[in-house]
């Protein structure tokens, strides 16, 4: 469950005033801010018990509410957020073809990796985390693939994530890297696509 908080009074912390922990649980990471924040908490013995304490001199009123995430995106009928992922990183040798949906969300993407494989895969580049930088390629992809820019300007061309797809349906989602020419792109084996 995610569960966060806002510090509500009318002259804001001068310091880290609250500090929010888990009660309970093996989990006792806690944190301490000003302004507010979120964190997801795992149930101990099927409930969620966090404490919120005033580490400050300041008097606080702290508005606590749970955050429910909603998928709006057309990416969305591929995420499946029950599946944790396995991390695989894309080396492409050459960009066959690159279809992005109406609203941005993912793209279907065709190629060859350096291994001489021939790949097909759905990147969703859709986040509900509004604050947090996830690359979107797509762009740059498709200027590639229309103008039929010569692979040895681009390649190897990393795209790395997270994989939530099965066999031969691959959903990359939580990309974090969009790389051309990257040849020194550190990546253990058994994460790379072959």
């Amino acid at each position: 469950m995610e569960i966060g908080w806002k510090a509500v009074q009318t002259n804001p912390c001068t310091t880290d005033c609250v500090e929010a922990f888990q009660v309970g649980g093996n989990n006792r990471f806690g944190f301490a801010t000003g302004l507010g924040g979120a964190k997801i908490y795992e149930p101990a013995d099927g409930k969620v018990a966090v404490q919120y304490k005033n580490v400050s001199q300041q008097p606080v009123t702290i508005d606590v509410y749970r955050i429910v995430r909603i998928c709006d995106a057309e990416s969305c009928r591929f995420l499946d957020n029950s599946k944790k992922g396995s991390w695989l990183v894309f080396k492409i040798d050459e960009f066959k073809s690159i279809t992005t949906s109406k609203d941005g969300s993912y793209s279907v993407i065709s190629g060859v990796a350096v291994s001489g494989r021939p790949f097909h895969f759905v990147a969703a580049w859709w986040t509900d985390d509004k604050t947090a930088f996830h690359p979107n390629c797509a762009p740059w992809i498709k200027r590639d693939v229309d103008n039929h820019t010569p692979k040895d300007q681009y390649r190897p061309y990393i795209i790395s994530g997270q994989n939530v797809g099965d066999g031969n349906n691959i959903v990359l989602k939580s990309i974090d890297d969009c790389v051309a020419r990257a040849p020194h792109f550190g990546v253990p084996d058994q994460n790379v696509f072959k």
